[in-house]
């Protein structure tokens, strides 16, 4: 059985942001969401339990590279 070409690599949700993990954000390019499109579900650990998050990226293609890290944006300490 042969990969499904369309289905894009997610990318490791320890590399994105709060933002982008609560889909506010591209989880592709990190830019804020006004148009989005459903890239998948992704699994991480957070207080030692198990949180799913739906990753959204930008609508039409923000042009990142699906396989490509997102960048992570700075948090307030």
């Amino acid at each position: 059985m042969s990969a499904d070409k369309t289905t894009p690599k997610l990318p490791d949700p320890a590399t994105l942001s709060g933002l982008q993990l609560t889909e506010q954000a591209c989880a592709l390019c990190g830019k804020r969401l006004f148009r989005d499109r459903f890239l998948g579900t992704v699994t991480y650990i957070e207080r030692d339990r198990p949180v799913t998050a739906q990753l959204w990226a930008c609508a039409p293609d923000c042009g990142a590279r699906d396989d490509a890290p997102a960048p992570r944006t700075p948090t307030r300490t």
